[in-house]
């Protein structure tokens, strides 16, 4: 049984994917996770610090630090721990090359897919934002393996699909009119589904480290395009 399979059990992936992928409809499963509890933890991410992966960034309610030296993509693990005192998020992009669990994982989805995936770690001082409201290119599977994290949701009314790579996110945001929000609160072995093109941001209420999983159905995009900076 694929990880996917197992995150669904017992609701078959031919009626998920007719009910939710591409069809702007979110989903949230508590503790169908739980086999992935504790999957990427502390230990993981100083080990892809130490092993000076190349697509490691502090941002804070989407910005980057003023200073230059964090960043370059690499980060030590002296530099995280500073950045996170300070209530910067640890953002890990193109996980599934920086660990031998990410990866395993991330090739566990292709094959069930088989179309690209890129798996995000994001590591959350309790209390604080990585990103603003922003929406991704790709169909997003969060799994939440350590503490908790609030994730709020609106429907996307002003970027129609095929979703525009190239227009300021944060422009579209301001156009939408008053909505109702979706509100998850996610707890470790917890899972949501975000679709493609849905807006959403996360406050961690604990200290919170969850995976993000990304599936390109349509087409790859380009390293530079999946950092939410706005």
């Amino acid at each position: 049984m694929s990880i996917l399979e197992e995150l669904l059990s017992p609701i078959p992936f031919s009626m998920f994917s007719q009910e939710y992928i591409a069809k702007e409809r979110p989903f949230a499963a508590p503790e169908k996770a739980l086999f992935m509890k504790n999957c990427i933890s502390w230990f993981m991410l100083q080990e892809i610090l130490e092993n000076r992966h190349s697509d490691c960034w502090l941002p804070m309610q989407g910005k980057l630090p003023e200073d230059s030296a964090l960043n370059t993509g690499t980060l030590s693990k002296e530099q995280f721990l500073h950045g996170f005192k300070n209530n910067r998020t640890l953002l890990v992009r193109h996980a599934e090359h920086a660990h031998p669990v990410t990866r395993m994982i991330a090739q566990d989805f292709q094959s069930f897919f088989q179309c690209p995936i890129d798996l995000q770690v994001y590591c959350t001082p309790a209390q604080q934002e990585g990103f603003e409201w922003h929406y991704d290119l790709d169909e997003v599977f969060v799994i939440q393996t350590f503490g908790e994290k609030e994730f709020r949701l609106r429907k996307n009314t002003t970027t129609p699909r095929p979703l525009d790579r190239k227009a300021s996110q944060r422009e579209y945001f301001l156009r939408e009119p008053p909505a109702p929000e979706i509100r998850c609160w996610l707890k470790a072995g917890d899972w949501l589904y975000i679709p493609a093109g849905y807006w959403h941001k996360a406050q961690a209420m604990t200290d919170s480290i969850h995976l993000s999983i990304g599936v390109h159905t349509t087409e790859v995009l380009q390293p530079e395009q999946n950092l939410h900076l706005y």
